[in-house]
């Protein structure tokens, strides 16, 4: 999984902790993050307009509850039209969404940028109004789902000759199944010990990048045993479980 996206997921659910469990709110930055921010929309008072900017992610949280946060959920689109683009920054198109009690509803969209002197990130969120119909987002466990498109393109990868990510989905599969414990490269996202394996195998399975991922080589590689079709169908099932998983494992639980 991305930086970016997994930033998100770990905001969402200790603003989740917070918010719903009496936790405080707690984000430590992973190693890559310079600062993160969050600009605000204007608000109108008489001596003029005022923009707000959270200097960091606890001040976020803070402010939203002073707004009035009754429930915030992570978006993002199960389909791309070009999974290349995902090995890029600013191209996951996930949004924090924030539900407040006077019925306003706004979105949370981050853009990176690199500090080429420190070599990390600089990421401040736009916050932005949103004209959508008050409907809960609501999302299933996929494991089931998820479980069977593992197993198949895992397959495919075999007969393609990419052991390398036949390895990776078979992990995947193993954590899913209970058979490995879940383990991630820095702090994993605050949500409940039991969906922490569907989020992990969601993690690890999420191959889309740039060079060097299920982007680059693998396409040309089925394409010279005539497996580009099944290559498609599979990367874009594979792609959809994930973010499904995602979503129920961050926003399904209180």
């Amino acid at each position: 999984m991305n930086g970016e996206l997994f930033q998100m997921c770990r905001l969402t659910a200790a603003a989740k902790q917070a918010l719903f469990r009496g936790k405080d709110f707690k984000y430590e930055p992973s190693a890559y993050e310079n600062k993160v921010e969050f600009l605000f929309l204007p608000n109108i008072r008489q001596c003029g307009i005022l923009r707000r900017t959270a200097e960091n992610a606890e001040q976020w949280y803070k402010y939203c509850v002073k707004k009035g946060l009754r429930d915030l959920k992570l978006v993002m689109p199960t389909e791309v039209k070009d999974r290349q683009m995902l090995g890029f920054v600013n191209t996951s198109q996930c949004r924090i969404i924030c539900y407040f009690k006077n019925g306003e509803i706004t979105g949370f969209d981050p853009k990176w940028e690199i500090d080429r002197k420190l070599k990390k990130w600089d990421i401040l969120y736009y916050e932005q109004l949103l004209h959508i119909p008050f409907v809960w987002p609501h999302g299933e466990d996929n494991s089931d789902e998820l479980r069977e498109v593992l197993i198949e393109i895992g397959d495919l990868a075999e007969r393609i000759d990419c052991a390398d990510f036949a390895k990776i989905f078979g992990r995947a599969l193993n954590i899913l199944d209970g058979e490995e414990a879940p383990a991630f490269y820095g702090p994993p996202p605050d949500i409940p010990e039991k969906l922490l394996p569907l989020f992990c195998a969601a993690d690890i399975a999420d191959v889309f990048g740039a060079m060097g991922s299920w982007n680059d080589s693998p396409p040309f590689m089925a394409r010279e045993k005539g497996l580009d079709q099944e290559y498609e169908e599979l990367s874009s099932r594979l792609l959809k479980n994930i973010r499904l998983a995602i979503f129920y494992a961050v926003n399904e639980w209180r």
